[in-house]
């Protein structure tokens, strides 16, 4: 599914943008590219195919902070065309499905 993504240059000539990992997690900036890119209250949290569950948009950053260790985390957006991967060693991307 994801290679049909459209990924979001976030710099000039990339798609990866760095949030930071354990206590070097930036939290406000997570938070805030979150409430940006992401429309309504509820997204979805997805460890993998079998952990996921919906969450507050407004508490997401906090999630991923307590959950990022070892793990790739997808937000994604209720009917599943926006989504934000965050990596473990602390970077992040969107991207859109146009299909």
């Amino acid at each position: 599914m994801m290679r049909k993504a459209e990924w979001e240059k976030l710099q000039e000539d990339n798609e990866w943008q760095f949030v930071g990992e354990g206590n070097d997690f930036l939290l406000f900036e997570a938070q805030e590219r979150i409430n940006n890119f992401f429309l309504g209250e509820r997204i979805y949290f997805v460890l993998d195919r079998r952990r996921s569950r919906e969450i507050a948009r407004a508490s997401a950053a906090k999630e991923i902070r307590e959950n990022l260790n070892n793990n790739a985390i997808t937000l994604c957006q209720i009917d599943f065309k926006r989504f934000m991967l965050f990596h473990h060693i602390g970077v992040l991307r969107q991207g859109v499905f146009n299909s």
